[in-house]
Formats: structure tokens, C-alpha cells, sequence
């Protein structure tokens, strides 16, 4: 098969990472079903992180499935063990204060305005943002119809 590793044990949780025909933008899609004996899997919800439409895709990836785990910086999470397995990224075992960050906030920063109450006189000086989680497979719109879009939280 395209995936090297495979027959999985269990991959309900995995994404798969699409790119779209000449690489212009990427689809996420989760695993609707896999059956292990072709190798075949059926997406689930995702592929709606872009305005244009293709029948076809380019090359993948995919995340979140224990036996793909092979290189350093890659991370697999079973939520059924609450466990978390990481291909540390360095030579050696990892330092003894070695710490890993699991992000579960979506929104770090939030300004509420209108048309009519606009938001004014804004600005931040000496902050860091990092560690978000993910949002990409959360419902958003895409206003343009083009190549950017607005989380619906």
C-alpha cells in the first residue's frame, strides 16, 4: 500500500492531509472507515478547509496513527490509553526536565466588537502566543471563496 506501515490496529483517530492538484492549499480529512484487509480507507468529515472544489487529490500525509511513529518530532496520542508516545527530536534520551506542552485552548486571545461598538485603541507589547490546539477540522466559513477562511467558534 501507499502507507508504509500498514495493516493498523487502529486508526480511528488518525488525519489524513491532502494536497490539492499543483499544491495550492490542503484538505484534512478524518477516518470515516478503514478495513484492514484492503488497506482501503474512507474519509469522514474534513475537506472543507478550502472554497475550491477538485475531483482529485496530490500527494498526503497522515497523523495520529501509532505504527506510522518513525522520526523524530512526531507524536501519537491514544485517547482510549490517555497516552501519549513521542519520537523525541534530539540524540540521546530526552533531558530529565524535558517537558511537553499539550495545548487544549482554541482561542488565546479574544476581542469582541460590532459595527455599531467597534473595537478601538487595541495594542499588546511583550507577549508571546504559542501553543494554540489545532482548529483546522473545526466548522468555519469561507467568505471569499477563495483561499482564506474564519473559525465559526
Amino acid at each position: 500500500g501507499a502507507l508504509p506501515h500498514a495493516p493498523y490496529k487502529d486508526p480511528s483517530g488518525a488525519l489524513f492531509f491532502v494536497w490539492r492538484p499543483a499544491r495550492w492549499a490542503n484538505w484534512m480529512f478524518e477516518v470515516g472507515a478503514y478495513n484492514a484487509s484492503s488497506g482501503n480507507f474512507t474519509f469522514g468529515k474534513g475537506g472543507n478547509q478550502g472554497a475550491r472544489g477538485e475531483n482529485r487529490g496530490g500527494d498526503f500525509f497522515v497523523e495520529n496513527i501509532y505504527e506510522e511513529l518513525d522520526a523524530p518530532g512526531e507524536f501519537f496520542f491514544d485517547t482510549k490509553a490517555k497516552r501519549l508516545y513521542l519520537f523525541y527530536n534530539g540524540t540521546g534520551p530526552p533531558p530529565a526536565a524535558a517537558s511537553v506542552v499539550a495545548p487544549s485552548l482554541r482561542t488565546l486571545v479574544n476581542i469582541s466588537a460590532s459595527r455599531w461598538a467597534p473595537a478601538r485603541g487595541i495594542s499588546h507589547s511583550g507577549v508571546t502566543f504559542r501553543a494554540a490546539r489545532y482548529t483546522y477540522m473545526d466548522p468555519h466559513g469561507v467568505p471569499s471563496a477563495g483561499d482564506w477562511a474564519l473559525d465559526r467558534v
